[in-house]
């Protein structure tokens, strides 16, 4: 059955179609293709087994049962809260935002920066001109070029990803964005010495603070290594973060984008 949503966003008045939501998320993968990130194995699966049963059906087994292996950070779309930069236990399911949000899709081109690729405030700027305030609980940030690759690519750290400089995200942090989602495996260099530059300002924390309380822990969210397919054009949307229920810092997702209609 069709169905059409009618929503309110400020004074204005849109629809969506439900049925028409648009998956930027790379899938965990447990073969040759999957994404790995920080020089880290590629995520693996094997049946599990004990006395008189084994999880596979290929191997007799009554059903498929595997034991998975791998980390939300490394191997596929995840969100992620404060609570990766925090001593004591923060989890993103305690930080998740309402069922849609507002969100806008940018793309832009990396600058050579002292040989690494960098985003930078002004093409920040470029791309968001003509962005609507109401528009920008979330931004979600396609680089380029963007080839299929990313889906399966190896960031092993040999080669630098692009990343944000701190003038850029200082640009993201005053423009009130509270959910970033970007196409790469870290919005800090990969190497930066454990600083974290980026993910502390993004979440107002400190550089010498360790321990975060609950009560004063930002809600904002960091949603790392989607991928936006060339069809899905640039403008507003709402968006859907479905994250997994995990009781951790972060944890595989699936942001779907839907598209807005006047």
């Amino acid at each position: 059955m069709a169905m059409e949503l009618a929503v309110t966003i400020g004074k204005d008045s849109y629809r969506i179609d439900p049925a028409a939501g648009m998956d930027i998320a790379i899938p965990v993968r447990f073969d040759a293709e999957g994404l790995t990130a920080f020089g880290a194995p590629r995520a693996s699966v094997a049946p599990y087994a004990a006395e008189g049963f084994t999880g596979s059906v290929e191997k007799g087994g009554s059903c498929n049962c595997g034991m998975y292996h791998f980390s939300p950070h490394l191997h596929g779309t995840h969100t992620e809260c404060v609570g990766h930069i925090s001593k004591n236990p923060l989890c993103i399911t305690d930080r998740l935002p309402q069922a849609f949000v507002t969100a806008t899709l940018i793309t832009v081109t990396p600058e050579t920066e002292e040989d690494d690729l960098v985003i930078t405030k002004q093409s920040l700027e470029t791309a968001l001109k003509d962005a609507s305030y109401d528009f920008l609980d979330a931004l979600v940030i396609r680089t380029l070029p963007n080839g299929t690759e990313k889906q399966s690519c190896d960031y092993d750290g040999k080669e630098m990803p692009p990343y944000f400089t701190s003038e850029a995200m200082a640009f993201i942090v005053l423009a009130g964005v509270r959910h970033l989602l970007v196409d790469l495996p870290s919005i800090d260099r990969m190497d930066d010495g454990g600083a974290l530059a980026n993910h502390r300002m993004f979440w107002n924390v400190p550089d010498n603070m360790a321990e975060i309380s609950p009560e004063m822990a930002s809600e904002n969210t960091v949603t790392e290594l989607i991928y936006v397919p060339e069809v899905i054009k640039d403008g507003k949307y709402l968006l859907n973060l479905q994250v997994a229920a995990f009781a951790a810092d972060a944890a595989p997702s699936r942001p779907v984008l839907y598209e807005v209609m006047t």
